[in-house]
């Protein structure tokens, strides 16, 4: 039997007396498209930040690819595609040059599948990050993530500020490669929005 790609045992975060996330515990199968749903403020951020090594659990463990996402961050990164719920970019970038960035860092040539992923979602390559809007930049998120072909995917509130019809089209390119075999871990408020694509959820 496979090992679990992703598994949260007593997972915990407080910042001072504040607790951010309080004992969660769930694994996600390779090759699941796995959803994490709930209100905003529940956590689902906190818990992601955590599994991407970003945050610090105050108890309980983390792994990735059955590694200690504390301690092997670095290395987990290099198979995971992430996409934070805000992005932060370089605004005097052209989208181009920020993905290609993107590429770099990952070691992979990716203007083929940049140029291809950005027809699909109507983004505009030559247009300057500072100028996007917030629908834009989360296309650009979605691409950079996408864009090293990873074994995992994370995805944190993916569909936010995109309208209806970019909604189908992401749905289409996360169905493709999860029929390629990336494990995909998604986090949304929306409930018609991860019955549509999820295999299971966790609320």
């Amino acid at each position: 039997m496979n090992e679990p790609v992703i598994v949260l045992d007593g997972l915990t975060k407080s910042y001072g007396k504040h607790r951010g996330i309080e004992n969660i515990s769930f694994s996600v199968a390779p090759g699941e498209i796995f959803g994490f749903i709930g209100p905003n403020g529940a956590g689902k951020s906190t818990t992601i930040r955590t599994l991407m090594g970003l945050l610090k659990p105050t108890g309980g463990k983390a792994s990735i690819f059955g590694l200690d996402c504390g301690q092997y961050a670095a290395e987990i990164a290099k198979n995971v595609g992430y996409l934070p719920s805000e992005n932060c970019y370089y605004n005097n970038l052209k989208v181009r040059e920020m993905l290609q960035y993107t590429a770099d860092l990952y070691g992979v040539d990716g203007r083929s599948r940049m140029g291809e992923l950005a027809e699909r979602l109507n983004l505009d390559l030559s247009r300057r990050i500072g100028d996007l809007s917030l629908g834009n930049k989360k296309k650009v998120g979605i691409v950079s993530a996408l864009l090293p072909a990873p074994k995992l995917l994370i995805m944190d509130e993916p569909t936010n500020g995109l309208d209806p019809l970019v909604q189908q089209t992401f749905n289409q390119i996360l169905q493709e490669e999860n029929e390629h075999g990336t494990t995909i871990f998604l986090s949304s408020h929306v409930l018609s929005e991860v019955q549509k694509l999820c295999d299971r959820v966790a609320i």
